[in-house]
């Protein structure tokens, strides 16, 4: 009866011992290693459990066995197993929270430079990296803050364009299209008509065409000629250039002193143009010569028996016939007789 119960108790345990093995076996606890045990503190282990692995370099290399939070202060021990013993632990080493994935996070073991090493159960540094969402987010808000400020923009600018587009903005644009399409078809029309007259000229333009070729023909063919007077030009240029230009200036300019001392003279009453110029009885000399000719002339005219007598028949005419210029000269002298006193 006894040994019954012996052996129920000890089935009872090694079931006991059984689960034991066989939970930590599923926490990836193996309870015949070593355990080598550290602690970390964080202010925020979101997505850390138990069972969460550690790793080194991508391969693991421990797991989370216990959390723990600190009522006074608010953070939240760690505590992790480290399966492999011969990885060396400096004091500085830091345990870091990060991304293992898309979903999951995990503790990431980068072992310090320090000479000291530090000793199972210590506490270790801790730090934690931004969560994918949390990336996201702190990428995203800016962007957020930045289209919501846009959209205000936005709005503003719609506001402003329902403000001045309204029922007279648009009629005055629709009219604006109306003229504009107007212009192109004016355009239009006028750019038929230059085709219809290109075409109707296109002989004329030909023809013109030819004869600006023959032109340019003839220019080249008269290139040396052409060239040769521009030589001749340049030559006479040169030889103007060399003296010739100023001894004419110098022969003109005395020309013109002496035209000028001439003038001056004449002006002055010098010589016989002088005289001239500035009495006036020669002119009346010849004047009173001129009508006394006049008269000479009408009397031989008139009385040819005076100077020339010609006669076969008769007798000579004793009687000479006045003139109207007698006439005229004798009232004239009875005028003056009469102003005299």
């Amino acid at each position: 009866m006894k040994r019954r119960e012996y052996s129920i108790a000890l089935l009872v345990l090694a079931g006991v011992v059984l689960l034991v093995f066989g939970v930590n076996y599923l926490k990836g606890l193996d309870l015949l290693q070593k355990r080598n045990v550290y602690h970390v503190v964080y202010g925020n282990v979101a997505g850390i459990a138990e069972s969460t692995p550690v790793y080194y370099n991508g391969y693991k290399v421990g797991q989370v066995i216990r959390t723990e939070l600190v009522p006074a202060t608010g953070h939240v021990v760690v505590s992790f197993q480290l399966n492999e013993g011969d990885l060396p632990v400096p004091s500085d080493t830091r345990v870091e929270i990060y991304s293992a994935d898309l979903f999951s996070r995990a503790l990431q073991f980068l072992p310090g430079i320090s000479g000291t090493m530090a000793t199972v159960g210590d506490t270790l540094q801790g730090s934690a990296q931004l969560s994918l969402t949390d990336a996201v987010g702190e990428q995203i808000d800016p962007l957020k803050r930045k289209a919501e400020g846009m959209l205000a923009s936005v709005d503003s600018v719609l506001t402003a364009f329902q403000l001045i587009f309204n029922d007279s903005t648009r009629r005055d644009i629709d009219a604006s299209f109306h003229s504009i399409r107007s212009t192109l078809e004016t355009f239009n029309t006028t750019a038929g008509r230059i085709d219809q007259l290109i075409a109707a000229e296109s002989a004329t333009i030909q023809a013109t065409l030819e004869n600006i070729r023959l032109v340019s023909g003839n220019m080249v063919s008269y290139n040396a000629s052409i060239k040769r007077i521009l030589q001749n030009m340049d030559t006479v240029s040169g030889q103007l250039s060399g003296g010739e230009i100023t001894r004419m200036l110098a022969s003109l300019d005395s020309s013109s002193a002496r035209l000028n001392e001439l003038m001056v003279r004449v002006s002055e009453g010098e010589g016989s143009l002088g005289a001239l110029l500035h009495n006036d009885t020669l002119y009346q000399n010849l004047e009173n010569a001129s009508r006394e000719m006049d008269m000479l002339l009408e009397d031989l005219r008139l009385n040819p028996n005076r100077y020339v007598h010609l006669s076969l028949f008769g007798k000579k005419d004793r009687l000479p016939k006045l003139s109207d210029s007698d006439v005229d000269r004798i009232k004239r002298a009875l005028q003056e007789d009469k102003r005299l006193p």
